[in-house]
């Protein structure tokens, strides 16, 4: 029996507790001599895997001797014993599911050093979330109502001996995470995504996700018909804070079209929520006639050029998209013609391939290739190198 004991013993400081929906901070010290000479931390909030008993798996725990002390139904009760080492942690959550309206309760029981004249609080409630610090007899030796992050102070006769306190903790509609502004933009051939949060609770972070802006043999998860929505990428988040937090995204894999956007904010425990859509239009069209220089440039026997074709509503000349694409040797003579066709807007490439019938099987030397559209026209030169 003994053995087990200790195995157990060693064995627990590596067990894993598991992230709950939502978690606040409390930490208590005293200013007894050294200065902080000991604090205490405790962890509280709402998860939904809780009962309003000790729940092991979130690291709950009664801390002996019996720290309730006969308070009423057997409930978890923090102890704070000042002076101790630092860093020491009491975790006590409530049943709640986010987001969550409620009260919960939790009882505090500390004893600080008989030097000590003040108790000092520090806590940061997310928004939404406020709380009591009373006695727990009548609440009129300490009543500190807390908001937001604040340093708080006790003075009572009873410092240096022990005391319990009643934290009443109010939670109005409390969600995991404030998403403040969610924004796109296309922008150098690639869409731009911005979003901001005023605040985050348990922020695991972001999955983007977006629709295809071609037809689909499936209907995506909440997606239009023939747009089903992919992940496209992840973006930590800060975890709990209170402080506004600005994020980006680049997505770069795009074409001309139409895509939805929305974000998957994910807690650490795994629960998710989706923002708001938003729609961007890309529009890759080229804006002129442009003809490129061949690659490679000399070529043996192989090369590829490449053109682009404008729209024709943002042209004045619509017959411009009769397309023809023609060689000639350092004489003027056409040997090949590679385009002689109408062409819709976008981006293209041929080969070129000297040996072919189309290139009779051409010398090595200087030749030159033509791209004509309506009044357009340009000319570049190529080396065959055999």
């Amino acid at each position: 029996m003994k053995r087990l004991t200790l195995t157990m013993f060693f064995l627990l400081p590596l067990i894993a507790y598991a992230q709950a929906d939502l978690m606040i901070n409390f930490l208590m010290f005293d200013n007894a001599t050294p200065p902080y000479n000991g604090s205490m931390e405790l962890t509280f909030g709402l998860d939904s895997t809780a009962t309003d008993d000790i729940d092991e798996h979130l690291g709950e725990f009664p801390v002996p001797p019996d720290v309730c002390c006969g308070w009423g139904p057997p409930i978890l009760c923090a102890m704070f014993m000042l002076p101790v080492n630092p860093n020491n942690t009491t975790i006590d959550y409530r049943f709640g599911e986010l987001p969550f309206t409620g009260v919960k309760e939790h009882r505090i029981y500390y004893c600080s050093d008989t030097s000590s004249t003040v108790l000092t609080i520090q806590c940061s409630l997310p928004p939404g979330v406020s709380a009591l610090l009373q006695d727990l007899v009548t609440g009129t030796l300490i009543h500190i109502e807390m908001i937001d992050s604040n340093e708080y102070h006790i003075y009572d006769p009873y410092i240096g001996l022990p005391y319990r306190l009643r934290l009443t903790v109010t939670y109005n509609n409390v969600v995991p995470v404030e998403l403040k502004s969610f924004t796109g933009l296309f922008l150098n051939s690639s869409v731009q995504l911005n979003w901001t949060t005023a605040t985050e609770t348990n922020n695991s972070g972001f999955e983007i996700q977006r629709t295809s802006p071609l037809p689909s043999p499936y209907q995506g998860e909440g997606g239009e018909a023939g747009r089903g929505w992919e992940t496209i990428g992840f973006v930590p988040g800060f975890g709990t804070t209170t402080e506004p937090k600005s994020y980006s995204f680049t997505d770069e894999s795009i074409t001309s079209g139409v895509y939805k956007y929305r974000l998957k904010q994910i807690d650490f425990d795994g629960s998710f929520i989706y923002s708001n859509e938003i729609e961007i239009a890309t529009d890759f069209t080229p804006k002129e006639f442009v003809l490129y220089q061949n690659y490679p440039n000399p070529f043996n026997p192989i090369t590829k050029i490449k053109y682009t074709v404008p729209n024709v509503e943002t042209h004045r000349d619509a017959s411009l998209q009769m397309v023809t694409l023609k060689v000639y040797d350092v004489l003027g003579n056409e040997v090949a013609t590679l385009v002689n066709e109408e062409k819709q807007p976008g981006v293209y490439e041929v080969e070129f391939d000297s040996h072919s019938d189309e290139g009779q099987n051409l010398s090595s030397g200087i030749y030159f290739y033509q791209l004509k559209a309506g009044s357009f026209s340009s000319i570049k030169k190529m080396i065959l190198l055999k």
